[in-house]
């Protein structure tokens, strides 16, 4: 048995299969970033669906052949050293790999490895790998140390220039209107209480106020459109900035482009992204995940096995292909 695990900040995805392919069993639990919620945390989670699984299997730890984790949150030495040490403690003499969340969505576009990936979802990213398999990875730890273009940034804005049309500081937009009916009160007056002195509002309420401002975008809001255009122009910057680093920058260079807010964003942040990419590296072009993160975890792990993935593994898999 094989399992891949992709964890992020909202949910951890579990899946296991065999060497062909077969999806054995799959869960989604809590988030698990370390860097958010706590190294124990972590631990409790990857270790509590990894016995679901193996419970729900009717299998132990001795049947898992090998486990693959693509953790958000793994960005510094000092955090592969804390998450391998716990990862040692859950899974004893199991082999496993555990990298940045960013090289599952990459695998999970690409059947090679050579390219980009892009994600926004609750935060943002950006990697790449060239022919030689040099990579270049983002910090993506804070906008102080250069990181921008996230779900959560994208809502922050909405906010900030929600209160400033509020108090005549900025031209007018709907953010001031309808912001304030997402979260049950009358006026951008009403907000402030929700947000100081202490902050009440969570990710998943902040992520209400992304999706709205896609939608004000697509109605024509020319604030929302601001918006999602300056966080796209970061994301295409950022993108081809891991691209210079490994020398692509001539080539034709695909880029997979994962996460809820590519997803679910407006075409006018997506092209936004493009332009701004495209500028710095002319041959670069979007492609689509074919699968999940987390299949794009197995994937993972059949290349650290030595593994090809043949048209018996495509055929399996096939059935969790992303439709669109």
């Amino acid at each position: 048995m094989i399992i891949a695990i992709d964890g992020g900040g909202t949910k951890t995805h579990v899946g296991a299969f065999d060497r062909q392919g077969h999806l054995l069993y799959e869960t989604i639990g809590t988030g698990c970033n370390h860097q958010s919620l706590g190294v124990d945390t972590y631990q409790k989670v990857i270790s509590g669906l990894i016995d679901q699984t193996c419970q729900n299997l009717n299998m132990t730890l001795h049947d898992i052949e090998y486990v693959h984790l693509g953790i958000s949150g793994a960005d510094l030495k000092e955090d592969f050293d804390r998450l391998n040490a716990a990862t040692k403690m859950i899974l004893n003499d199991i082999p496993f790999t555990l990298e940045n969340d960013a090289w599952l969505i990459l695998r999970s576009g690409l059947t090679h490895h050579q390219g980009a990936v892009c994600i926004c979802g609750t935060g943002a990213n950006a990697a790449a790998v060239n022919e030689n398999r040099e990579t270049a990875i983002l910090r993506s730890l804070s906008y102080v140390l250069g990181m921008y273009g996230g779900g959560l940034d994208i809502a922050r804005e909405a906010l900030h220039y929600a209160f400033r049309a509020d108090e005549l500081t900025y031209k007018e937009t709907k953010l001031t209107l309808e912001i304030p009916k997402l979260f049950g009160v009358s006026t951008m007056s009403d907000m402030v209480p929700l947000l100081y002195p202490h902050n009440t509002v969570d990710r998943h309420q902040l992520a209400q106020v992304t999706a709205l401002t896609f939608r004000l975008a697509d109605e024509g809001d020319a604030v929302s459109i601001e918006i999602v255009e300056r966080i796209g122009s970061f994301l295409g910057l950022e993108t081809a900035g891991v691209i210079k680093q490994v020398g692509m920058e001539k080539d034709q260079v695909p880029v997979v482009i994962g996460g809820t807010v590519f997803e679910k964003g407006t075409h006018h942040f997506i092209d936004s992204m493009t332009k701004h990419l495209t500028k710095e590296i002319p041959h670069a072009y979007l492609v689509r995940p074919q699968y999940l993160p987390m299949i794009g975890g197995y994937l993972r792990a059949l290349d650290h096995l030595g593994i090809v993935q043949d048209d018996v593994i495509e055929k399996n898999l096939e059935e969790m292909r992303i439709k669109r």
